[in-house]
């Protein structure tokens, strides 16, 4: 059995899409661009709509020994000592090794996804629970085949394994993917939100609508006012020259949350960051745009406007006439757990043109 001390978890996939009017353009790195228009709902990301959580029952009647993995030794049985709480790794079954074993601890109570990608549909991937004192792996009633995310809320604290076998065939390579970075939930209420195709990134909302990313608080869902004040912006700009100016400035404030996505790397004229998050809002929240001009003449000229890039005066809350056209999303920096763009028809530096589309890579 081969030991392995833990790998690198970072794996990035690129996917660059378009928001809409204003065209965020989408690519994958290094490969050829990709031209193809998505609409910017941001379906491709916000997947966890169709995962149900089911409860974990340990099965005390099927156990068997295993032995805890010495680092870095290693050994001809698969037994993977992983140190946190994500996997990401590769391997394959073979004749003289038809079993591979991935063990973990969670400290604390936890959710948690996994999933077996195979090209071989004989490949399982099944939950374990272990004693080290004993000696003992006891399976549970969770398990998977290739293409199957498993999700549960109630992963207890303590030492688990992850034991990959076959109903059949071997000889094939496959990846086993992990995510037990989020709270768990007693109450089985909790959601997934999103989730980055190697599982290393998970957006969980949770029965008080809190939404976390891999444990890290984001923002809430209930649509009471001035829930999330970490999310307030604004972008101001003034040019004055010679006794005249010109003024635009944007304000988002009392935001309310429909959804979240996972990690990206977010590039725009205005802002850019290597660690961010899209929010998109929801009806209600408070959008303000004001711009100015002023010269000094002769002859004298002041002109000023709350009518924003839709025509319409504000300050107002976005309504459903907002929530039927492309979605007005939020960059929220995970770096500086700061707001840092706008990217919406209703930000006037990229409904105009004045400013390049924003271009956005998720990470895989």
């Amino acid at each position: 059995m081969k030991i392995y001390c833990r790998c690198s978890l970072i794996l990035v996939l690129l996917l660059l899409f378009t928001f809409g009017a204003f065209n965020v353009s989408a690519s994958a790195e290094p490969a050829s661009q990709d031209s193809s228009t998505i609409n910017p709902g941001l379906e491709l990301n916000i997947n966890g709509a169709g995962l149900t959580a089911d409860p974990i029952k340990i099965d005390k009647a099927d156990a068997i020994k295993v032995s805890r993995p010495k680092q870095p030794e290693f050994s001809t049985m698969s037994n993977y000592n992983v140190t946190g709480d994500l996997m990401n790794f590769n391997d394959s079954l073979t004749a003289a090794d038809p079993t591979d074993f991935w063990f973990f601890n969670v400290p604390t109570d936890r959710s948690i996804l996994f999933e077996i990608k195979s090209s071989n549909p004989d490949y399982r991937v099944e939950l374990y629970s272990i004693d080290w004192s004993t000696g003992t792996a006891t399976s549970t009633n969770f398990w998977g085949s290739p293409g199957s995310i498993k999700f549960a809320t109630d992963l207890s604290a303590g030492d688990w394994g992850l034991r990959v076998t076959s109903t059949g065939t071997v000889e094939t390579d496959y990846s086993i993917h992990m995510n037990a970075a989020n709270p768990s939930d007693p109450t089985y209420a909790a959601s997934v939100m999103s989730y980055s195709t190697s599982l290393l990134y998970v957006v969980m909302e949770y029965p008080n609508n809190d939404v976390l990313l891999n444990g890290n608080y984001i923002a809430n869902t209930t649509p009471a006012a001035n829930t999330n004040p970490q999310l307030n912006w604004e972008r101001n700009y003034t040019f004055s020259w010679d006794g005249n100016y010109s003024t635009r400035n944007h304000r988002i404030s009392d935001a309310r949350v429909a959804s979240v996505t996972t990690p990206v790397n977010y590039s725009s004229h205005y802002a850019s960051s290597n660690n961010a998050v899209l929010i998109v809002l929801k009806e209600d929240t408070l959008f303000t745009y004001f711009e100015s001009e002023f010269r000094s003449g002769p002859p004298t000229y002041h002109y000023m406007s709350f009518v924003d890039s839709t025509g319409r005066t504000t300050p107002r809350r976005l309504d459903f006439i907002d929530a039927a056209g492309d979605p007005d999303i939020l960059v929220y920096d995970l770096n500086t757990n700061k707001v840092i763009d706008f990217a919406s028809n209703l930000n006037v530096w990229y409904s105009s043109g004045s400013e390049p589309a924003p271009t956005v890579t998720y990470y895989n």
